[in-house]
């Protein structure tokens, strides 16, 4: 029962950075020979969270679908089910075993966290240190430090083969690191509009922030 709190109190926060794969118009110049001519983008993706209590990693898997500048959904598919989906003004979490939506506004989400510099080119320079490290074993790695104190992790790295995404590794202030690799990427793509749109299931609990606007249109 911890671990699987655990993990998924940490899923969440590996949320909140991939939201940084909603922008890709980046003012750096070397991530935007990577990143700037992608609009949109999908991936399959396997997730490992590693850290000094555990001898074997916590694994997950799934698929996660982007659409710049603000709309992402992200699918877990083991070892539960999960879903998020950000439709531009809101993130849905939905967890099928607690049978429970929670609701929160998207923007927020962005504050203190590498989405925050990517999805705001102008700002990156001011809060991020952004470092080319080479190329190792065949991937081109960037190295991204926080100005900010309060972030929500120590640092990022982002590793590419060729000119596609292939690793994203996660490392915050406690020593734990949490890696995801892309497969089956491909980018700008075109998805349907539908699959950003979330309907909480019948009979669920849904917590939080529910209405869009103030004349109380869900």
């Amino acid at each position: 029962m911890y671990t699987t709190f655990k993990t998924r109190a940490f899923t969440s926060l590996v949320v909140s950075t991939l939201l940084l794969l909603t922008s890709f118009n980046v003012t750096a110049s070397s991530l935007d020979d990577y990143l700037g001519h992608v609009k949109s983008l999908t991936a399959v993706f396997a997730q490992y969270v590693f850290n000094e209590s555990t001898q074997e990693p916590e694994e997950s898997a799934g698929k996660i679908f982007v659409l710049s500048p603000d709309k992402f959904r992200l699918d877990y598919t083991k070892p539960y089910k999960q879903e998020y989906v950000a439709d531009g003004e809101r993130l849905w979490s939905y967890d099928e075993d607690l049978e429970q939506v929670t609701v929160k506004k998207q923007q927020g989400l962005l504050a203190n966290s590498p989405a925050i510099i990517l999805g705001n080119p102008s700002e990156l320079s001011q809060a991020y240190v952004v470092q080319a490290q080479g190329k190792k074993h065949n991937i081109d790695w960037f190295h991204l430090t926080p100005k900010n104190p309060d972030s929500q992790f120590d640092h990022v790295r982002l590793g590419f083969t060729g000119k596609n995404l292939y690793v994203m590794e996660l490392y915050d202030s406690f020593g734990q690191r949490t890696q995801l690799k892309f497969s089956q990427l491909q980018y700008n793509p075109t998805i349907s509009s539908d699959k950003f749109t979330f309907t909480p299931p019948d009979g669920v609990d849904v917590i939080g922030d529910v209405m869009s606007d103030d004349s109380g249109t869900p």
